[in-house]
């Protein structure tokens, strides 16, 4: 229980820091420099450029209906994230406010500014969370037809930056787009990337006390596999696991320490599903 505690406030640790990071680019370097977005951020700027609305209350007004359609369609846990989320994107836009860095190279802005943002919201969806806006629809999409969350935002964002063209400009929409660009690799990175695991093959007469040693030390099942040398046709264990690569130097060394004879081999894996990492079941 106090593991799962433990989990959960890391998670909302990382959408509040998420949430600072994405606030703080959006006025450092969006706003100073004129520049746009696209999704929900995206009219908010729009109100504020040809209004001045505050774009903290903006967010907060846009965010109402599309919370109803998150609860609706993705359950409680993910509302509360997501409520979570909103608030703390509101708030910290808000405390931003007054961060400016304006710049004589606008593609500074774009490169910094996308790199900053796409960090930040990196960090939120990797803990399956949210900041509201037209990240409910993409995270939506994500879950029913596995398109990476980054490339639904960025048809999205496409869509709406075509409209923000006609109003400001060509000029601030190619601008805009190369930062898009880069907060949807940035984004796709944190999905796939952080998430990537890796699978270990090893062949040793000591197969059982490496066995042992990898449920032990790395907490790691293991698969022994029945194989047949094909030179001297001898029959020996193969260890089969799939590990993190956070956990892979941990295998390594009780590989190294048990049996320094051992043969090893490290694949990456795109993607795990079950017991011990993501659900196989749709949440």
């Amino acid at each position: 229980m106090a593991r799962r505690h433990l989990n959960v406030a890391k998670e909302y640790l990382l959408i509040t820091v998420g949430c600072f990071l994405f606030s703080t680019s959006l006025n450092y370097f969006f706003i100073s420099n004129h520049l746009a977005e696209g999704g929900a951020t995206g009219i908010c700027l729009i109100m504020r450029y040809l209004f001045n609305f505050p774009i903290s209350i903006t967010y907060l007004a846009i965010n109402i209906p599309l919370l109803i359609i998150g609860w609706k369609f993705l359950g409680r846990e993910f509302l509360l994230k997501t409520v979570f989320g909103t608030l703390c994107m509101s708030f910290f836009m808000a405390l931003t406010s007054r961060f400016r860095g304006p710049t004589d190279d606008i593609m500074l802005a774009a490169v910094y500014g996308g790199l900053i943002s796409g960090i930040g919201l990196g960090l939120i969806f990797m803990v399956d969370g949210s900041t509201g806006g037209t990240d409910i629809i993409a995270i939506l999409i994500n879950k029913h037809f596995d398109i990476p969350i980054g490339r639904v935002l960025l048809i999205i964002d496409v869509i709406i930056l075509s409209v923000v063209a006609l109003i400001f400009g060509k000029r601030i929409v190619m601008y805009t787009l190369i930062a898009k660009l880069i907060i949807s690799k940035s984004i796709d990175y944190f999905q796939d990337g952080y998430k990537k695991s890796k699978e270990v093959i090893i062949f040793s007469s000591k197969y059982e006390e490496i066995r042992d040693r990898i449920i032990k030390d790395a907490d790691r099942g293991v698969t022994l596999v029945k194989a047949e040398g094909g030179y001297s046709h001898k029959y020996l264990p193969m260890i089969f696991c799939i590990t993190s690569k956070f956990d892979l130097n941990t295998i390594k060394n009780i590989v190294r320490d048990v049996d320094p004879e051992a043969f090893l081999t490290v694949s990456d894996v795109s993607e795990v599903l079950g017991k011990g990492f993501n659900p196989l079941k749709r949440k």
